[in-house]
């Protein structure tokens, strides 16, 4: 028996009947060659911004993309973010080559400068509902960075616990929630299959916890999609031991699924949306192709 997309195992236990999750090519493409881009919204309405030292902004109507309004102040890449359409941020990265800790704000028309985070730093992670609230975590900083930060109403305040792991080049853009952010896979200085969430509380407080661990060790920034908390994710691409396959992992009730793999084998191709209406574009390719346009977009029956 099955109510609301899930399947009833018992008394008080169920799982998704969401997954695994399907691939589809998208029927345009990005208007240059890019990777690292920060990805807001989902794969009806989505906005696309910076990545391989661009600042150029697209939006993504759920059939083409269009320059948007306004570009961002200056080239970007390595940056984490997210949002909706009409309301995203882009959070630090390499600014002009260097870490920054700038970070810019869009209102639907245009992008102008929003509050700074503490650390210059850049590959990390990160999360937002809108423009005002979000979540970074890790990344570089000329070593691997264990802080990370929460904006609320605009604001960036530095929390009390360092990630249990700190790392750089994690699952990025759409790692759950600023107030249930997951901190997944990434580089110690060797690749990691960690997974760790952060529950915040108030002000700079907040707690983790360790949850199982993916079954391949990944970097180079993978994409990530889910926007409500840690628990339900789908993580992809990145680069494991032998090179991008574009590997897809379901994480969903504590236990990491393998789902279909995508159709190219990228990475730093970062992921924007929920778990059931995913967006990814640009990123790299290893096999002679090198950097990419195309955009791919992923559906299952649950969406988080």
């Amino acid at each position: 028996m099955s109510k609301f997309g899930y399947q009833v195992l018992g008394f008080g236990s169920f799982t998704s009947a969401g997954g695994p999750g399907v691939w589809a090519t998208l029927g345009d493409t990005i208007n240059s060659n890019r990777y690292m881009a920060v990805i807001a919204g989902n794969a009806s309405a989505a906005l696309i911004s910076g990545g391989n030292s661009s600042n150029a902004v697209e939006s993504w109507n759920g059939t083409a993309f269009s320059d948007a309004a306004d570009n961002l102040a200056t080239t970007v890449e390595s940056s984490s973010g997210g949002g909706t359409q009409s309301s995203a941020i882009s959070i630090s990265g390499t600014r002009g080559g260097s870490n920054s800790t700038a970070c810019e704000k869009w209102d639907g028309s245009s992008y102008e400068t929003a509050d700074s985070l503490t650390t210059a730093v850049s590959i990390g992670t990160g999360v937002a509902e809108d423009k005002d609230n979000a979540w970074a975590c890790g990344g570089h900083t000329g070593s691997v960075n264990a802080k990370h930060e929460i904006m609320r109403s605009g604001t960036w305040s530095v929390q009390g616990t360092d990630m249990l792991t700190p790392r750089y080049y994690l699952a990025n853009n759409a790692s759950g929630s600023s107030g249930n952010g997951a901190a997944v896979t990434g580089s110690t200085g060797s690749r990691s299959n960690k997974n760790e969430e952060y529950t915040y509380s108030s002000g700079s407080s907040g707690s983790w916890t360790t949850n199982d661990n993916l079954t391949t060790a990944l970097d180079e920034n993978p994409g990530s999609f889910g926007k409500t908390s840690a628990d339900d994710l789908v993580v992809f691409c990145g680069e494991p031991a032998g090179g991008p396959d574009g590997g897809t992992y379901e994480y969903s009730g504590g236990t990491w699924t393998t789902g279909n793999t995508y159709p190219v084998p990228a990475r730093n191709n970062f992921g924007g949306g929920p778990t059931g209406n995913g967006l990814s574009v640009g990123g790299f390719r290893e096999d002679g192709t090198g950097y990419i346009d195309d955009g791919y977009i992923f559906t299952r029956a649950i969406s988080t």
